[in-house]
């Protein structure tokens, strides 16, 4: 029979505080993110700052890198949202073009396959595709998401669901709690943005 203790508990907290803290604030990022608070850039700020820490002493090279590029992405995005729209106005939702789609594989494959070859030939680490994929996808997630493109949530479902198997392989299960959190967020943001768009549509122009 599965007993937890409340020394278990503590241990556990003790222990993991730190992450525990960038769990907090990441949750509350990207639940924010669904809403179009921009309050979610500095909280993201804060989460990817620890992970930077977190995922460099758990050995996951990709991950920490990609947490400082998040840090950069998050002060962009802010900027973003905030004076991107027409004449420095706030940015509006809008949908990702065929041809942006396109850019964006074209990018992906080769940069996938470029940190693959370096996390195998310069690194101990002992996921290089996963921590590849998962880094790629997280990029192009980000960047659209900076961009109010609705689609960076369907690409976050993706990356967040190869997180999850790719964090419980580590042992790091709060996390991969969190990505299957995420998982489900992205959902949610993806519901919530495609609502406001179809008001945006609704508008006269």
């Amino acid at each position: 029979m599965l007993f937890i203790s409340l020394q278990d508990i503590y241990h556990y907290v003790t222990e993991h505080w730190l992450e525990i803290i960038a769990v907090v604030f990441s949750i509350a990022g990207v639940w924010l993110t669904a809403l179009e608070k921009t309050i979610n850039w500095p909280l993201n700020i804060i989460a990817s700052a620890i992970y930077v820490y977190i995922f460099y002493v758990s050995g996951i090279y990709m991950d920490a890198l990609l947490s400082v590029f998040f840090v950069v992405f998050s002060f962009y995005g802010w900027y973003q949202w905030l004076y991107g729209g027409d004449n420095k106005a706030q940015l509006q939702i809008s949908k990702t073009s065929l041809k942006l789609a396109f850019i964006l594989l074209l990018i992906g494959i080769p940069l996938t396959f470029g940190f693959t070859q370096l996390l195998t030939h310069y690194t101990n680490s002992t996921i290089p595709y996963l921590d590849s994929v998962t880094t790629v996808l997280s990029l192009i997630a980000t960047w659209m998401a900076a961009k109010k493109h609705i689609e960076n949530w369907l690409v976050w479902i993706i990356a967040d669901s190869i997180y999850v198997v790719e964090y419980v392989v580590k042992d790091l299960y709060l996390t991969a709690v969190l990505y299957f959190i995420f998982t489900m967020l992205a959902a949610y943001g993806y519901y919530e943005w495609n609502k406001q768009l179809k008001k945006l549509s609704a508008l006269p122009l």
